[in-house]
């Protein structure tokens, strides 16, 4: 009797972590929280997850174009932040300076990878707190690190 081949499995986390550690999870959550808030906003999702090609290290979570009354529209680099507590900090609070120095070295080759027409250029961050049992509470900060 054949049998369906087994479903392809999540890469690791760059760290090692094998695809059903609890972070990675909750990360994931809060991505798609985010990604369905900005589309909720008339945002479009270009990508998530994008990684460049050799040469540049790092990740950006959503990639997004926030149209603009004016025509042409605001790529917008997201960075999600999701926690499951405040006690280390709210979860924007984990994007600090190096951080934010990977994500702008990464917005060039970001913006080649996906050349729609656009008016400028951000960097945003989306944070998330997943409650239990409680809708997740959501941020958006514009324009960090201007």
């Amino acid at each position: 009797m054949p049998t369906a081949p087994p479903a392809a499995q999540p890469a690791p986390l760059a760290n090692g972590a094998p695809p059903t550690d609890p972070r990675r999870l909750i990360g994931q959550r809060g991505e798609a929280i985010a990604a369905r808030y900005l589309s909720d906003q008339g945002w479009h999702i270009l990508d998530r997850n994008w990684r460049p090609g050799p040469g540049l290290r790092g990740e950006v979570d959503i990639v997004a174009l926030q149209p603009q009354p004016a025509g042409r529209g605001i790529l917008v680099i997201v960075e999600v932040k999701t926690r499951t507590s405040t006690v280390a900090g709210p979860p924007a609070a984990a994007v600090g300076p190096l951080k934010l120095l990977r994500l702008r070295s990464l917005a060039g080759a970001c913006a080649a990878a996906h050349p729609v027409p656009h008016a400028g250029m951000r960097l945003d961050v989306v944070s998330v707190q997943l409650r239990a049992g409680l809708p997740a509470l959501l941020r958006h900060h514009r324009g960090v690190g201007d």
